[in-house]
């Protein structure tokens, strides 16, 4: 667990209902966890999930060196920012089959492809495209969060499809 503040905590109180070991690290530690450097935290989890606010700082937290010492075959879980991860170390690692898998709610660059309709048009982010074709990435759209502005997208972008729907286009 890396951030524990109040997404992070209210993550870790889940996966303690499933009898996880946690490590965790942060810079202002903040909970019960069992607090470690970050580079053990990487070395020995079986899964990192990322909770913590993008900063300068933390800008590619997960860099290509940092992937590298992750256990072999651990999963990364990201739904904190996606700049957080350094997406081509991302892919690299996940094609090359040094992680075990991934699943993204963000993503760097995100802007202009969540959220957005682009059935007319290719997508052009080629991390995007090589991440989509892996089976052990799963990628959602920046939905981990619940804000007014995420429900407010989701009932306009539900009833402009339903209204698409009742007349007559059949590719909504």
């Amino acid at each position: 667990m890396i951030g524990t503040g109040r997404i992070g905590a209210a993550v870790m109180d889940r996966l303690r209902g499933f009898g996880c070991r946690i490590l965790a690290h942060d810079t202002r530690p903040k909970t019960s966890a069992d607090y470690v450097p970050l580079g053990e935290l990487l070395e020995q989890s079986d899964i990192v999930t990322l909770h913590t606010p993008l900063t300068p700082d933390t800008h590619h937290l997960l860099d290509r060196r940092r992937i590298e010492r992750m256990k072999h075959g651990a999963v990364i879980v990201n739904t904190g920012r996606g700049a957080l991860l350094d997406t081509e170390a991302l892919v690299s690692a996940m094609e090359r089959g040094r992680l075990g898998g991934a699943a993204l709610d963000v993503l760097e660059g995100e802007e202009g492809i969540f959220y957005a309709d682009c059935s007319d048009s290719p997508i052009e982010s080629r991390l995007l495209l090589r991440l989509h074709k892996l089976p052990n990435v799963l990628i959602t759209p920046h939905t981990a969060y619940y804000t007014d502005h995420a429900l407010s997208d989701t009932v306009e972008h539900s009833l402009i499809n339903c209204l698409n729907v009742a007349g007559g286009d059949q590719h909504a």
